[in-house]
């Protein structure tokens, strides 16, 4: 068999062997998505449409609408048309029910695979950028410390549960979740806001008139996802013995320093390139995380280990230290901060690309195309 770009040998072996865990305990996904979902694949979704396509279709829905509010809000704090705010709810909605059709679909159709899964994680991880940059844009936080905070929490929560799957085997969603209740509650403030409008978010929070809503939204968003994340950690310590649990910690660095990484650009950086550019920035921190995320679930589905300091993380890290050390001028920011964005843009699409080659030769399988019943 000729080597695979991203799988190995062990890997193309187990691959095909593998078999999906998970629980979801919402309510909310339980009594109501779920139920629909299965309506809307039994009444209107031919037996020849794929599942990745499906999960496609609802990235980009999600995508136009971040586009349209990236044109009117390129800065994160200007006021949008209110038809852009409700076109965010339904494309947020829409999306989170066809992520769910995607997976019936499958098993209507005969057509779950690893390849499957993947590809739904990997959609469901730009979407945590997508959905940050246009909630921080709809509650007017602007390039400050709030938008950042909804970015690391959000890719923080994926990037743990995630990594809680590779160590338990199992996908656990609590009874209050981020894909279930988080979107709900996100395209839900969508909708208050192209009714009122989004200045009700600059005004003092009735809880703490201290804070202003969009500042307390952020405060209680970073304390519930470091608590779940917490439970993460507990999980995975529960589950392993404490040699591998040390190791397991240890390969969460990378990520720990990503996030560091944004702090200190933010807070501490000798350039301002967030609050010229703070959609480029958080795009490239964001798909840094994703890229991340999809070599977790790639070792996961090929039962092997997995690193994340990669070469493009190294160079990343390089060209970084060298600004902050001072070889590179400072007049040079935005230009290594612009070259940096592409190195992670072409790393991505370069994984993404290549896993799902290997992935349809290894199971015999097309990305697109519903293969025929046995």
């Amino acid at each position: 068999m000729a080597p695979h770009h991203y799988v190995s040998a062990r890997g193309a072996e187990q691959l095909p062997k593998y078999k999906y865990s998970g629980i979801d305990r919402s309510l909310y996904y339980n009594y109501f998505l779920s139920p629909f979902a299965q309506w809307i694949v039994d009444t209107f979704f031919p037996e020849w449409l794929a599942p990745n396509t499906i999960t496609t279709g609802g990235l980009a829905l999600v995508a136009v609408s971040h586009a349209a509010m990236a044109f009117y809000a390129p800065n994160l704090d200007s006021v949008a048309p209110p038809a852009v705010y409700m076109f965010a709810a339904f494309a947020l909605f829409w999306y989170q029910v066809l992520d769910v059709t995607d997976g019936k679909q499958a098993r209507k159709t005969g057509n779950s695979s690893p390849l499957g899964l993947l590809f739904d994680h990997g959609c469901d991880a730009v979407n945590v950028v997508f959905s940050a940059c246009t909630m921080t844009s709809t509650m007017l936080m602007g390039p400050t410390h709030l938008s950042l905070g909804i970015l690391l929490s959000a890719s923080s929560v994926f990037f743990f549960a995630t990594w809680e799957e590779y160590y338990t085997g199992t996908l656990d969603l609590g009874y209050v979740n981020g894909p279930n209740e988080g979107l709900a509650i996100m395209y839900v403030i969508y909708a208050i806001t192209a009714v009122t409008g989004p200045a009700i978010w600059t005004e003092p929070c009735p809880v703490y008139p201290s804070l202003p809503n969009n500042a307390f939204f952020v405060l209680i968003t970073c304390v519930a996802s470091a608590g779940q994340c917490l439970v993460n950690v507990i999980n995975v310590a529960r589950t392993v013995k404490f040699s591998e649990f040390v190791v397991a910690l240890f390969r969460i660095v990378p990520f720990l320093l990503l996030v560091a990484s944004a702090v200190g650009l933010v807070f501490y950086s000798p350039f301002d390139f967030f609050s010229a550019h703070p959609r480029v920035f958080m795009w490239t921190i964001g798909l840094i995380s994703c890229k991340m995320v999809m070599h977790i679930m790639l070792a996961h589905l090929c039962e092997e280990p997995y690193w994340l300091f990669r070469k493009s993380s190294v160079v990343i890290a390089i060209v970084a230290g060298l600004v902050f050390a001072g070889v590179i001028p400072l007049t040079e920011a935005d230009t290594i901060m612009y070259g940096i964005f592409g190195l992670v843009v072409a790393s991505y699409v370069h994984m993404v690309y290549f896993v799902i080659v290997d992935m349809t030769t290894i199971l015999k399988i097309k990305v697109f195309v519903v293969k025929e019943k046995k």
